[in-house]
C-alpha cells in the first residue's frame, strides 16, 4: 500500500533512502536543511551536493519548509547526523503526531546525554514514540546504484518492523527484522570507533596482522558493550554489527576509515576536518563512547582508548602497548 512519507535530511543517505522509497511506489517528500539543495533537486532532479550524478525519481518532492514536509505524513524517516539530530527534532515538535511512525536512520550516540537516536526522539517529543530503527552495511552511493544491500530493521512493535520491511524491500534491498532496538543502534555507533582505529593503524604503517587483531578484539568489545547495556550478542554478529563493521573498516567509500588513515599518518584532527570538509560520525561517537564507558564502568580498552589517541594526544604505539600489556586470556 502506498504510504505518505517525509525524509528529514537530504544528505547522501537520506537522499538514497528517499529514492528507494519512491521507486517502491511511495509518496516521498525530502526535507532539505539548505533551501538551495531543495531548489536544485526540484530544478535538476539531482542532489549534486550530497549524492552527485544520480538522477532522482520524478515523484520526490524536495522542500525546505518543515510544515510543508510534514503535511499528512504517515511515516517520518530521520536521516540527520546525531550531532544535529536534537535541534532538528525540536523544530519538528509543532508537527509531531502520535499517528506517525518514525524511522531512525542515524548512526551514533549523542554527546553528554549518551542517548541513541531512538532515545533522542523519545526525549524530544516527551513520549514513547512509535518507531523503527534501521542500521546495517549500506553506503549511500552503492544503494543509489542499486547494488545488493541488506540492513536490519528493529522495533519493539513487531508489526511496525514488518510493515517497514515490506515498504523497503526490493530486488536489490533486503531488510531483516529484529526486536533488539538497543543492539542494532549500538552496532551502528560502535563500529565507527573501531573503524577509526583500523584506519589509524593503516595510516601509521602497521600491517594486516595488527589490523586483524584490533578488528577482532574490537568486535568482541562491541559485543561486551551491547550486552552490558541490554543488547543481544547475536545482533552484533549480524548485519548491524559485524556486517557494518566489515563495510566501514574495509570499504573504499568509508569516511571514517579515510579520516583514520590521515590521523594515523600524523595529520592533526583540525587539519583533516579542514581539508576534507566533513566530520565523520565516528569522531562524534569516540567522545560519546568514552562518556558511555565511564558512566557504566566498562572495561573496553580499544573503544575507550581511541578517545585518548584522538583527543588526548596519546601515541598509537602507547595505545597498542597498553592493549598488549593486559593479562592473557582464554578465547
Amino acid at each position: 500500500m502506498k504510504k505518505k512519507i517525509v525524509v528529514l535530511g537530504a544528505g547522501a543517505w537520506g537522499t538514497a533512502v528517499a529514492q528507494l522509497l519512491s521507486e517502491n511506489g511511495h509518496q516521498v517528500t525530502l526535507w532539505c536543511y539548505e533551501p538551495e539543495v531543495a531548489q536544485a533537486i526540484t530544478k535538476d532532479r539531482c542532489n549534486e551536493r550530497y549524492l552527485p550524478e544520480k538522477k532522482l525519481h520524478e515523484s520526490i518532492e524536495a522542500v525546505s519548509d518543515l510544515k510543508a514536509a510534514f503535511s499528512n505524513a504517515q511515516w517520518v524517516f530521520e536521516a540527520v547526523p546525531v550531532k544535529f539530530l536534537r535541534s532538528v527534532l525540536q523544530a519538528c515538535v509543532p508537527f509531531f503526531s502520535d499517528q506517525q511512525t518514525w524511522v531512525a536512520l542515524s548512526k551514533g550516540i549523542e554527546n553528554e546525554t549518551v542517548l541513541l537516536p531512538g532515545q533522542v526522539i523519545d526525549d524530544v517529543f516527551k513520549t514513547k514514540v512509535k518507531k523503527v530503527v534501521v542500521s546495517g552495511p549500506s553506503f549511500a552511493k552503492d544503494l543509489s546504484e542499486k547494488q545488493i544491500t541488506a540492513v536490519t530493521v528493529a522495533s519493539e512493535d513487531k508489526k511496525s518492523a514488518q510493515e517497514l520491511q515490506t515498504m523497503l524491500a526490493s530486488s536489490y534491498f533486503r531488510p531483516y527484522v529484529s526486536d533488539d532496538v538497543l543492539g542494532v543502534q549500538l552496532g551502528g555507533a560502535l563500529k565507527n570507533v573501531i573503524t577509526l582505529a583500523i584506519g589509524m593503524l593503516d595510516g601509521a604503517g602497521y600491517t594486516d596482522n595488527t589490523k586483524a587483531f584490533l578488528l577482532t578484539a574490537g568486535l568482541k568489545e562491541m559485543v561486551t558493550c551491547a550486552q552490558a547495556l541490554g543488547g543481544k550478542e547475536k545482533t552484533i554478529y549480524g548485519f548491524s554489527g559485524v556486517g557494518d563493521l566489515m563495510l566501514t573498516s574495509m570499504g573504499e567509500l568509508s569516511r571514517n576509515l579515510a579520516v583514520g588513515k590521515r590521523l594515523g599518518s600524523g595529520q592533526s584532527l583540525e587539519l583533516v576536518l579542514k581539508e576534507t570538509g566533513f566530520i565523520p560520525e565516528g569522531i562524534n561517537s569516540v567522545k560519546s563512547v568514552h562518556q558511555l564507558v565511564q558512566k557504566n564502568n566498562l572495561d573496553l580498552p580499544i573503544l575507550n582508548g581511541m578517545h585518548a589517541v584522538i583527543f588526548e594526544k596519546k601515541s598509537i604505539k602507547a595505545f597498542l602497548d597498553e592493549v598488549m600489556a593486559r593479562p592473557l586470556q582464554e578465547e
